[in-house]
Protein backbone atom coordinates (compact mmCIF):
# COMPACT_ATOMS: atom_id res chain seq x y z
CA UNK A 1 0.00 0.00 0.00
CA UNK A 2 1.16 3.53 -0.77
CA UNK A 3 2.38 5.67 2.10
CA UNK A 4 0.27 8.69 3.06
CA UNK A 5 2.22 11.91 3.46
CA UNK A 6 1.01 14.10 6.33
CA UNK A 7 1.91 17.65 7.29
CA UNK A 8 1.66 18.86 10.89
CA UNK A 9 0.61 22.40 11.78
CA UNK A 10 1.49 23.10 15.40
CA UNK A 11 4.41 21.11 16.81
CA UNK A 12 3.81 21.73 20.50
CA UNK A 13 2.48 19.16 22.94
CA UNK A 14 -0.21 17.61 20.74
CA UNK A 15 1.82 17.87 17.56
CA UNK A 16 4.70 15.96 19.16
CA UNK A 17 2.30 13.33 20.49
CA UNK A 18 0.89 12.80 17.03
CA UNK A 19 4.39 12.56 15.57
CA UNK A 20 5.19 9.80 18.08
CA UNK A 21 1.99 7.95 17.12
CA UNK A 22 2.67 8.34 13.40
CA UNK A 23 6.28 7.09 13.54
CA UNK A 24 5.48 3.33 13.87
CA UNK A 25 2.32 3.37 11.75
CA UNK A 26 2.82 1.54 8.42
CA UNK A 27 0.63 3.88 6.36
CA UNK A 28 1.87 7.35 7.29
CA UNK A 29 4.98 9.46 6.71
CA UNK A 30 5.49 12.84 8.39
CA UNK A 31 6.44 14.93 5.38
CA UNK A 32 6.27 18.55 6.56
CA UNK A 33 6.19 20.56 9.81
CA UNK A 34 5.31 24.13 10.72
CA UNK A 35 4.89 26.10 13.93
CA UNK A 36 5.00 29.87 14.44
CA UNK A 37 7.47 29.44 17.33
CA UNK A 38 10.94 28.73 15.88
CA UNK A 39 12.27 26.96 18.98
CA UNK A 40 9.26 24.63 19.15
CA UNK A 41 9.57 23.90 15.43
CA UNK A 42 13.30 23.18 15.80
CA UNK A 43 12.65 20.63 18.56
CA UNK A 44 10.06 18.85 16.43
CA UNK A 45 12.33 18.89 13.40
CA UNK A 46 15.10 17.24 15.40
CA UNK A 47 12.70 14.39 16.20
CA UNK A 48 11.70 13.98 12.53
CA UNK A 49 14.81 14.91 10.49
CA UNK A 50 13.34 13.57 7.25
CA UNK A 51 10.41 15.99 7.41
CA UNK A 52 10.59 19.27 5.52
CA UNK A 53 10.44 22.41 7.70
CA UNK A 54 7.87 24.70 6.08
CA UNK A 55 8.38 28.45 6.09
CA UNK A 56 4.71 29.27 6.77
CA UNK A 57 1.28 27.76 7.14
CA UNK A 58 0.57 28.44 3.48
CA UNK A 59 3.90 26.90 2.45
CA UNK A 60 3.05 23.67 4.29
CA UNK A 61 -0.51 23.54 2.93
CA UNK A 62 0.73 24.04 -0.64
CA UNK A 63 3.18 21.13 -0.51
CA UNK A 64 2.07 18.94 -3.46
CA UNK A 65 3.40 15.81 -1.78
CA UNK A 66 0.90 16.01 1.10
CA UNK A 67 -2.38 14.10 1.15
CA UNK A 68 -3.52 15.29 4.59
CA UNK A 69 -2.80 18.02 7.12
CA UNK A 70 -3.07 17.57 10.88
CA UNK A 71 -3.99 20.79 12.72
CA UNK A 72 -2.60 20.82 16.28
CA UNK A 73 -2.56 24.55 16.97
CA UNK A 74 -4.56 26.16 19.82
CA UNK A 75 -8.32 26.30 19.10
CA UNK A 76 -8.41 29.98 18.11
CA UNK A 77 -6.05 29.17 15.22
CA UNK A 78 -7.91 26.12 13.90
CA UNK A 79 -9.91 28.19 11.43
CA UNK A 80 -6.81 29.63 9.72
CA UNK A 81 -5.12 26.24 9.55
CA UNK A 82 -8.15 24.37 8.25
CA UNK A 83 -8.98 27.01 5.66
CA UNK A 84 -5.38 27.04 4.36
CA UNK A 85 -5.35 23.25 4.03
CA UNK A 86 -8.77 23.03 2.38
CA UNK A 87 -7.97 25.83 -0.05
CA UNK A 88 -4.86 23.87 -1.06
CA UNK A 89 -7.02 20.79 -1.70
CA UNK A 90 -5.82 18.82 1.32
CA UNK A 91 -7.81 16.53 3.60
CA UNK A 92 -7.68 17.52 7.29
CA UNK A 93 -7.53 15.95 10.72
CA UNK A 94 -8.15 18.74 13.25
CA UNK A 95 -7.54 18.65 16.98
CA UNK A 96 -10.45 19.13 19.32
CA UNK A 97 -12.20 21.28 20.25
CA UNK A 98 -13.11 22.30 16.72
CA UNK A 99 -13.13 25.94 17.83
CA UNK A 100 -13.42 28.09 20.95
CA UNK A 101 -16.69 29.65 19.79
CA UNK A 102 -19.85 28.46 18.11
CA UNK A 103 -19.46 31.11 15.39
CA UNK A 104 -15.98 29.88 14.40
CA UNK A 105 -17.10 26.25 14.52
CA UNK A 106 -20.02 27.05 12.23
CA UNK A 107 -17.67 28.82 9.81
CA UNK A 108 -15.41 25.75 9.83
CA UNK A 109 -18.35 23.45 9.10
CA UNK A 110 -19.35 25.62 6.14
CA UNK A 111 -15.78 25.62 4.81
CA UNK A 112 -15.57 21.83 5.07
CA UNK A 113 -18.95 21.36 3.39
CA UNK A 114 -17.99 23.70 0.54
CA UNK A 115 -14.66 21.94 -0.03
CA UNK A 116 -16.05 18.42 -0.31
CA UNK A 117 -12.73 17.17 1.12
CA UNK A 118 -12.28 14.47 3.79
CA UNK A 119 -12.30 16.01 7.26
CA UNK A 120 -12.34 14.62 10.80
CA UNK A 121 -11.75 15.86 14.33
CA UNK A 122 -9.44 14.02 16.70
CA UNK A 123 -11.69 12.73 19.47
CA UNK A 124 -9.90 9.48 20.40
CA UNK A 125 -13.06 7.99 21.93
CA UNK A 126 -14.32 7.64 18.35
CA UNK A 127 -12.03 4.64 17.81
CA UNK A 128 -11.18 3.65 21.40
CA UNK A 129 -12.00 -0.01 22.07
CA UNK A 130 -13.33 0.70 25.59
CA UNK A 131 -15.54 3.57 24.44
CA UNK A 132 -16.91 1.52 21.56
CA UNK A 133 -17.66 -1.43 23.85
CA UNK A 134 -19.59 0.99 26.05
CA UNK A 135 -21.51 2.26 23.02
CA UNK A 136 -22.25 -1.25 21.78
CA UNK A 137 -23.52 -2.46 25.14
CA UNK A 138 -25.73 0.60 25.58
CA UNK A 139 -27.17 0.59 22.06
CA UNK A 140 -27.55 -3.18 22.24
CA UNK A 141 -29.82 -2.84 25.27
CA UNK A 142 -27.56 -4.83 27.60
CA UNK A 143 -27.80 -2.25 30.42
CA UNK A 144 -31.57 -2.15 30.40
CA UNK A 145 -33.34 1.09 31.32
CA UNK A 146 -30.97 3.93 32.16
CA UNK A 147 -31.21 4.93 35.81
CA UNK A 148 -28.22 7.24 36.12
CA UNK A 149 -25.44 8.71 33.96
CA UNK A 150 -22.59 10.66 35.53
CA UNK A 151 -19.42 12.34 34.24
CA UNK A 152 -16.88 12.99 37.00
CA UNK A 153 -13.62 14.85 36.41
CA UNK A 154 -10.97 15.80 38.97
CA UNK A 155 -7.70 17.64 38.43
CA UNK A 156 -4.92 18.25 40.91
CA UNK A 157 -4.14 21.48 39.05
CA UNK A 158 -4.98 23.25 35.82
CA UNK A 159 -3.19 23.36 33.47
CA UNK A 160 -1.81 19.91 34.27
CA UNK A 161 1.97 19.69 34.80
CA UNK A 162 2.63 18.20 31.36
CA UNK A 163 0.72 21.09 29.76
CA UNK A 164 2.87 23.88 31.20
CA UNK A 165 4.38 24.67 27.81
CA UNK A 166 0.90 25.70 26.62
CA UNK A 167 -0.28 27.29 29.86
CA UNK A 168 -0.42 30.78 28.34
CA UNK A 169 -3.68 29.86 26.61
CA UNK A 170 -4.82 26.77 28.53
CA UNK A 171 -5.10 28.76 31.76
CA UNK A 172 -7.29 31.48 30.29
CA UNK A 173 -11.04 31.64 29.63
CA UNK A 174 -10.87 32.54 25.92
CA UNK A 175 -9.54 29.20 24.62
CA UNK A 176 -8.53 27.10 27.60
CA UNK A 177 -9.98 25.40 30.64
CA UNK A 178 -10.81 21.78 31.38
CA UNK A 179 -14.30 22.05 29.88
CA UNK A 180 -12.96 22.59 26.35
CA UNK A 181 -9.87 20.44 26.75
CA UNK A 182 -11.14 17.41 28.70
CA UNK A 183 -14.89 17.52 29.24
CA UNK A 184 -15.37 17.95 25.47
CA UNK A 185 -14.23 14.32 25.02
CA UNK A 186 -16.97 13.10 27.34
CA UNK A 187 -19.57 15.39 25.77
CA UNK A 188 -18.67 13.83 22.41
CA UNK A 189 -19.21 10.35 23.83
CA UNK A 190 -22.47 11.36 25.55
CA UNK A 191 -23.77 12.65 22.20
CA UNK A 192 -22.90 9.34 20.54
CA UNK A 193 -24.59 7.48 23.38
CA UNK A 194 -27.79 9.49 23.75
CA UNK A 195 -28.10 11.91 20.83
CA UNK A 196 -28.49 15.72 20.87
CA UNK A 197 -28.34 17.53 24.20
CA UNK A 198 -29.22 20.81 25.83
CA UNK A 199 -27.62 22.23 28.98
CA UNK A 200 -29.69 22.51 32.14
CA UNK A 201 -29.00 23.58 35.72
CA UNK A 202 -25.35 24.49 35.34
CA UNK A 203 -23.09 26.32 37.78
CA UNK A 204 -19.54 27.38 36.95
CA UNK A 205 -16.81 28.70 39.26
CA UNK A 206 -13.96 30.81 37.97
CA UNK A 207 -11.84 33.80 38.95
CA UNK A 208 -11.66 36.87 36.72
CA UNK A 209 -9.37 36.28 33.76
CA UNK A 210 -8.89 32.60 34.60
CA UNK A 211 -10.28 29.34 33.33
CA UNK A 212 -12.97 27.58 35.34
CA UNK A 213 -12.12 25.70 38.54
CA UNK A 214 -15.44 23.88 39.03
CA UNK A 215 -18.48 23.01 36.96
CA UNK A 216 -21.73 21.25 37.80
CA UNK A 217 -24.37 20.77 35.13
CA UNK A 218 -26.96 18.48 33.61
CA UNK A 219 -27.07 17.50 29.96
CA UNK A 220 -30.62 16.78 28.86
CA UNK A 221 -30.88 14.21 26.07
CA UNK A 222 -34.04 12.56 24.79
CA UNK A 223 -34.53 9.79 27.34
CA UNK A 224 -31.37 10.52 29.33
CA UNK A 225 -30.01 13.00 31.87
CA UNK A 226 -26.22 13.16 32.24
CA UNK A 227 -24.89 14.77 35.43
CA UNK A 228 -21.52 16.56 35.23
CA UNK A 229 -19.33 17.13 38.28
CA UNK A 230 -15.89 18.56 37.43
CA UNK A 231 -13.40 20.30 39.69
CA UNK A 232 -9.78 21.38 40.13
CA UNK A 233 -9.28 19.89 43.55
CA UNK A 234 -5.78 20.56 44.87
CA UNK A 235 -3.86 17.47 45.94
CA UNK A 236 -6.42 14.93 44.69
CA UNK A 237 -5.01 12.87 41.83
CA UNK A 238 -6.41 13.42 38.33
CA UNK A 239 -9.45 11.25 37.69
CA UNK A 240 -12.07 10.88 34.95
CA UNK A 241 -15.09 8.62 34.71
CA UNK A 242 -18.30 8.29 32.71
CA UNK A 243 -20.58 5.89 34.56
CA UNK A 244 -23.87 4.41 33.34
CA UNK A 245 -26.18 2.64 35.75
CA UNK A 246 -28.92 0.59 34.12
CA UNK A 247 -31.71 -1.62 35.39
CA UNK A 248 -29.82 -4.75 34.25
CA UNK A 249 -26.13 -3.79 34.46
CA UNK A 250 -23.71 -0.95 35.05
CA UNK A 251 -20.68 0.13 33.04
CA UNK A 252 -18.10 2.88 33.31
CA UNK A 253 -15.35 4.33 31.19
CA UNK A 254 -12.53 5.36 33.51
CA UNK A 255 -8.93 6.55 33.26
CA UNK A 256 -9.71 7.50 29.65
CA UNK A 257 -9.53 4.07 28.05
CA UNK A 258 -10.40 1.48 30.71
CA UNK A 259 -13.79 -0.23 30.84
CA UNK A 260 -15.10 -0.97 34.34
CA UNK A 261 -17.66 -3.80 34.26
CA UNK A 262 -18.90 -4.29 37.80
CA UNK A 263 -15.45 -3.76 39.28
CA UNK A 264 -13.59 -5.75 36.63
CA UNK A 265 -11.41 -3.16 34.93
CA UNK A 266 -9.85 -3.67 31.51
CA UNK A 267 -6.39 -2.71 30.35
CA UNK A 268 -5.69 0.68 28.83
CA UNK A 269 -4.78 0.23 25.14
CA UNK A 270 -3.49 3.24 23.25
CA UNK A 271 -6.24 4.44 20.86
CA UNK A 272 -3.77 6.21 18.53
CA UNK A 273 -3.24 3.29 16.10
CA UNK A 274 -7.00 2.93 15.73
CA UNK A 275 -7.39 6.65 15.10
CA UNK A 276 -4.75 6.52 12.38
CA UNK A 277 -6.33 3.41 10.88
CA UNK A 278 -9.57 5.39 10.74
CA UNK A 279 -7.80 8.31 9.09
CA UNK A 280 -6.38 6.00 6.42
CA UNK A 281 -9.85 4.55 5.86
CA UNK A 282 -11.36 8.03 5.52
CA UNK A 283 -8.71 9.04 3.00
CA UNK A 284 -9.47 5.87 1.02
CA UNK A 285 -13.10 6.96 0.77
CA UNK A 286 -14.65 4.75 3.46
CA UNK A 287 -17.85 6.16 4.93
CA UNK A 288 -17.69 4.01 8.08
CA UNK A 289 -14.32 5.23 9.39
CA UNK A 290 -15.98 6.16 12.72
CA UNK A 291 -13.82 9.27 13.26
CA UNK A 292 -15.61 12.34 14.60
CA UNK A 293 -17.28 14.32 11.82
CA UNK A 294 -17.40 18.10 11.56
CA UNK A 295 -21.12 17.98 12.40
CA UNK A 296 -20.40 16.03 15.59
CA UNK A 297 -17.59 18.43 16.48
CA UNK A 298 -19.88 21.45 16.02
CA UNK A 299 -22.48 19.79 18.27
CA UNK A 300 -19.79 19.36 20.95
CA UNK A 301 -18.79 23.03 20.66
CA UNK A 302 -22.43 24.10 21.08
CA UNK A 303 -22.73 22.12 24.32
CA UNK A 304 -19.31 23.11 25.66
CA UNK A 305 -19.76 26.83 25.02
CA UNK A 306 -23.22 26.68 26.63
CA UNK A 307 -21.63 25.07 29.70
CA UNK A 308 -19.08 27.89 29.87
CA UNK A 309 -21.67 30.65 29.98
CA UNK A 310 -21.54 32.31 33.40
Amino acid sequence: MDRINIGIVGTGIMGKRMMAALAPHPRFEVRSLWDPQPEVLAQASAAAPAARVATSLQDLAADPALQVVYIASPPAHHLDGVQAALQAGKAVLCEKPLAASVAQAQTLLEAVAASGLPFAVNFPFARSSAANQLLQQWHGGHLGTLQQAQITLRFAQWPRPWQQGASSWLAGPAEGGFTREVLSHFVFLALRLFGPATVERHHITREAGQAETALKATLHHAGAQVQIDAKVNGDVADHNRLALTGSQASLALTDWYRLDEGGIVSGRPDPSPGTLDGLAEMLAGASDHRLATVDEALAVVRVVEALLQA
